[in-house]
């Protein structure tokens, strides 16, 4: 028989996205979001969280439920193919790719229940009720794709999930107000939440909250769009506050993956290269793939050889980012030794890291650079850069009121949350020393 530990029980909202500073700042942004400031005054909070390299969704989010690096982990990105020429890319969607222990591996293996809604790389997770966040990547809008989501959930779990939220189930009959929500996804997904915590009673309740990244990638991170994103955040966390309160041992911890930055600026690295013959054209004008492969993740491009290279390769390459280097759009060339003491993918041959206001994206048409059109904001940097700091405020039995954490590293997450679930130390494969939340 497995033993239990004395524990709290545990909500964890993600919120993607979210700097610290915006709602440390709210006055001077004039924001009305009531339940951050409060748990920040009656809680633990950070004053920013170090990220991971790429500081992209899913690498960051395996970290914060292993408490390890990506090197060590083994979700490097977003994309779990590292085929430019693909149409759909496969992301990081299943669990199996997670190298060591998470949170919900040790949490089952002590006798506890876990619950998660849209958490990145959760797909066939051991979740005991698993909502995860997975998709059709041909399908235009992730969001509207609750077929694929059913498919990989917990047998017969979304069918409830859906009859219990009634006229916000997709495909209901939605009045005006209602249609208004339905571009937010995250009210879909706190409903789903609320409703795992109330009819299962878990142990472990892991929600992704994805609205604000999806703004603020779209107009910037402090565009009026995005900031009204952060106050529905705010509704949804203090729904989630108001149910854990019900419980006098549950502790709430509302965090974030990595920050954002503004940008202006398209750059297209896989132009160059095109052009530079590292990749061709078919006769029909598909393009094809040879040795090289490439990963945008917006502040970053990683390159990796599929293949050992011919001198003539390394010619071309080289060639080209002299070419990118010459463009204004890349800051520095993160070489191996370099991704190996950041933690980051020991396949990559190397990553460019993005200039001020530029960012990556994954055209093969002409310009080089241009004026963006998609985004305005982005992430992916390297951790270091200002503005992608992550969050991180806990409230609940035995956390100090008001404490200040200072900067903090991601990789102390998961250590953390294992020791509010009363885990023992060393249950998972982090090193990072748990934050003292007392």
């Amino acid at each position: 028989m497995k033993a239990r530990y004395p524990s709290s029980r545990l909500i964890v909202v993600s919120a993607d996205g979210l700097r610290p500073d915006v709602y440390l700042r709210a006055n001077e942004l004039g924001l009305k979001i009531p339940n951050l400031r409060r748990l920040v005054s009656t809680g633990a909070s950070a004053q920013a969280v170090t990220s991971v390299y790429p500081s992209t969704t899913y690498p960051a989010h395996a970290t914060l439920v292993t408490g390890v690096l990506p090197r060590e982990h083994g979700i490097y990105s977003h994309l779990a193919s590292l085929d430019p020429t693909e149409k759909a890319r496969p992301w990081s969607w299943f669990a199996r790719a997670i190298n060591v222990p998470t949170l919900w591996d040790v949490a089952r293996a002590s006798g506890r229940r876990s619950a998660g809604v849209g958490w990145p790389v959760s797909a066939g997770a051991a979740i005991d009720y698993n909502l995860p966040e997975i998709w059709n990547p041909a399908l235009p809008d992730p969001h509207q794709d609750f077929e694929t989501v059913a498919r990989h959930s917990t047998p017969h779990l979304f069918e409830q999930v859906l009859k219990a939220l009634g006229p916000l189930a997709p495909g209901a009959p939605k009045r005006p107000s209602q249609a208004a929500q339905a571009l937010n996804p995250d009210r879909l997904r706190a409903e789903g939440a609320l409703f795992l915590w109330q009819r299962y009673s878990p142990d472990l309740l892991l929600l992704h909250l994805v609205f604000y990244d999806h703004q603020a990638h779209h107009y910037g991170p402090l565009a009026r769009e995005s900031l009204a994103a952060v106050e529905q955040t705010d509704y949804e966390i203090g729904r989630m506050w108001d149910v854990a309160q019900e419980d006098g041992n549950v502790t709430l911890v509302v965090l974030s993956d990595h920050g954002f930055v503004p940008v202006s600026r398209d750059a297209a690295p896989l132009v160059v290269l095109l052009d530079e013959g590292l990749f061709t054209k078919k006769a029909d004008g598909s393009l094809e793939l040879k040795r090289l492969g490439a990963i945008h993740a917006g502040g970053s491009f990683a390159i990796y050889w599929l293949e050992e290279p011919k001198p003539d390769d390394r010619r071309r390459l080289e060639k080209a980012i002299r070419r990118l280097e010459a463009s204004g759009a890349v800051a520095e060339i993160v070489d191996r030794g370099r991704l190996e003491r950041l933690g980051a993918d020991p396949d990559a041959e190397l990553i460019l890291e993005a200039a001020p206001d530029h960012y990556f994206s994954d055209r093969f048409r002409a310009p080089e650079v241009r004026e963006a059109v998609e985004d305005r904001g982005t992430h992916g940097n390297l951790p270091s850069t200002p503005g992608l700091e992550a969050a991180f405020i806990a409230v609940g039995p035995g956390v100090a009121a008001g404490k200040k954490l200072g900067r903090i590293e991601l990789a102390q997450v998961a250590p953390t949350l294992a020791r509010l679930l009363g885990l023992p130390v060393g249950i998972l494969a982090s090193n990072a020393e748990p934050l003292d939340l007392s």
